[in-house]
């Protein structure tokens, strides 16, 4: 009961702050740049924190401390997808994005297709681009109802409806300036736990002796079966065939978008992101350090952790049983503050798909201000909505994730980079890349569940999102061969070398 007590009063604590700075932002909202991308006026320290805090989020601090725990440093190559793609993604187009994005009030992907390709491409763009969305925003709901399971006692699907009122409350109310915050303060709380366990659980397993834990570990762990320290202890086709298929969508993130669009200028995009992703991958090895401290400590008979824990337990068991009460409630809380960012992210990644892509664009669009701010708090709830309802009647809410990520990359990723860098691309050729690549992602996706293979990789051991960008990529050039090109003066629009250095300098 003591701890139920104090576990409500810092979760109450963290929620009262979350609100607080809701309406404190709400106030300062008055059009819709602020509500989506905070007037693009986000410095260095805030969007720095936001995008570590978000590249890690709560299902990371537990998943990956479950990895460590069960394999070791085998799976470690899990991260190495979104590490290296998403700082491909900051080099190559931060600076130009930003530039695009204060000049034509970007705040979405399909807002950036548009430019090039026309408004019709938004309607394919906007599909697989909310499912992913949505799922990610319905796995987050999903840890928050955990959170309060564990926490309190109640059911899963009593702490998810408190969780979905929690979180829709404070992002709809406050937008991306109360989220972005709050993400900032997220990845502080985040940082402090992933060191402290990663130092607690290094303690315990040297028994003291700190700085001879790792070789401690080493030998205890050595005739562990399928137990490895080495990162990429696995068949290469593996490896290789997961970069490929869990890769390439980070070339074309919505989340990682709309962080470019706020940033205060081109240089604090470029700077802030690069250096993000280089602190991130620090920050996500600690919990498989963690998880690796944990287990050799409880083989070791110096933590009371049962042998036989799930791994995605591994991080609960220890903060509620383990932990003295005061530290375990902070660390829970954190927990809480990771996975509300998170989820509070990807509902501001969703909200602009609603108001401009489909209101603005389609159905209104002489909105005002005051309308379209409106709207986008509506699109928050529906994105939230769709979410809530996939983590209620959806079995594996994961494996439909890890699709969207598939069929987003197979519909989006070819015309983002042909509005880029193919000059000869038109706005039917970019049209069809769409809608063919990303429903061909989705079908062979599908064809491969039900054919012994998996949502990432086909029973031949191809990967599925390949098939779907190389069925994007010959539509592009089929449509567009077969139409004249398109005005000089909308392909220049977004083409990479038409963004030059004086246009750079000047933003």
């Amino acid at each position: 009961m003591e701890r139920m007590i104090f576990t409500f009063i810092g979760v109450a604590v963290f929620i009262a702050i979350c609100w607080a700075l809701a309406i404190y932002y709400s106030k300062k909202t008055t059009n819709l740049d602020q509500y989506l991308v905070s007037g693009r006026a986000v410095g260095f320290w805030v969007l720095i924190g936001s995008w570590i805090g978000g590249f890690i989020g709560g299902s990371s601090i537990a998943g990956f401390m479950g990895y460590g725990w069960e394999w070791g440093m085998m799976r470690y190559f899990a991260i190495m997808p979104a590490s290296v793609f998403l700082l491909i993604f900051v080099l190559l187009f931060a600076r130009r994005l930003s530039i695009l994005g204060s000049k034509y009030h970007l705040v979405s992907i399909p807002d950036f297709l548009a430019l090039r390709f026309g408004d019709a491409i938004r309607v394919p763009a906007v599909l697989f681009v909310f499912f992913r969305m949505g799922f990610i925003v319905g796995l987050q709901i999903m840890a928050l109802g955990l959170i309060f399971k564990t926490g309190f006692g109640i059911s899963l699907q009593s702490g998810m409806a408190i969780g979905f009122v929690i979180l829709v409350g404070y992002v709809a109310i406050g937008g991306m300036m109360a989220s972005i915050v709050v993400e900032w303060f997220q990845s502080l709380l985040q940082s402090i736990i992933l060191v402290a366990i990663a130092l607690i659980g290094m303690y315990i397993a040297s028994d003291g002796h700190i700085f001879q834990a790792y070789a401690i570990a080493q030998q205890t762990m050595a005739t562990t079966e399928g137990f490895s320290f080495n990162p990429f202890d696995l068949p290469v086709n593996m490896i290789i065939n997961y970069f490929i298929a869990m890769g390439f969508y980070y070339l074309a993130d919505q989340w990682a978008f709309q962080r470019v669009f706020a940033a205060s200028k081109p240089d604090v995009a470029f700077k802030c992101l690069t250096w993000g992703n280089v602190i991130a991958v620090f920050f996500v090895t600690l919990p498989f350090l963690a998880g690796i401290m944990l287990r050799t400590a409880a083989e070791l008979g110096r933590l009371p952790i049962p042998l036989d824990t799930p791994r995605d337990s591994v991080f609960f068991y220890f903060v509620i049983e383990v932990m003295p009460l005061g530290i375990g409630v902070f660390f829970l809380v954190c927990y809480m503050a990771a996975v509300l960012s998170c989820g509070s992210a990807f509902l501001m990644g969703g909200a602009p798909l609603v108001v401009r892509d489909v209101y603005q664009s389609f159905i209104n669009k002489n909105a005002d201000q005051k309308q379209l701010v409106r709207v986008g708090r509506l699109g928050v709830v529906i994105v939230a909505v769709f979410g809530i309802i996939g983590a209620y009647f959806i079995p594996d809410l994961v494996v439909l994730f890890n699709m969207g990520n598939v069929f987003t990359a197979c519909g989006v990723l070819v015309p983002v980079l042909a509005a880029f860098f193919w000059k000869r691309a038109t706005s039917r050729g970019g049209i069809m890349a769409c809608w063919i690549g990303g429903l061909t992602g989705l079908l062979t996706c599908i064809w491969s569940l039900n054919n012994g293979g998996d949502h990432m990789i086909l029973p031949n051991g191809f990967p599925v999102v390949l098939v779907g960008l190389l069925a994007s990529f010959a539509a592009l050039v089929v449509f567009s061969l077969t139409q004249k090109p398109d005005p000089e003066e909308v392909i220049n629009v977004t083409h990479y070398t038409k963004l030059n250095t004086t246009e750079l300098d000047e933003a």
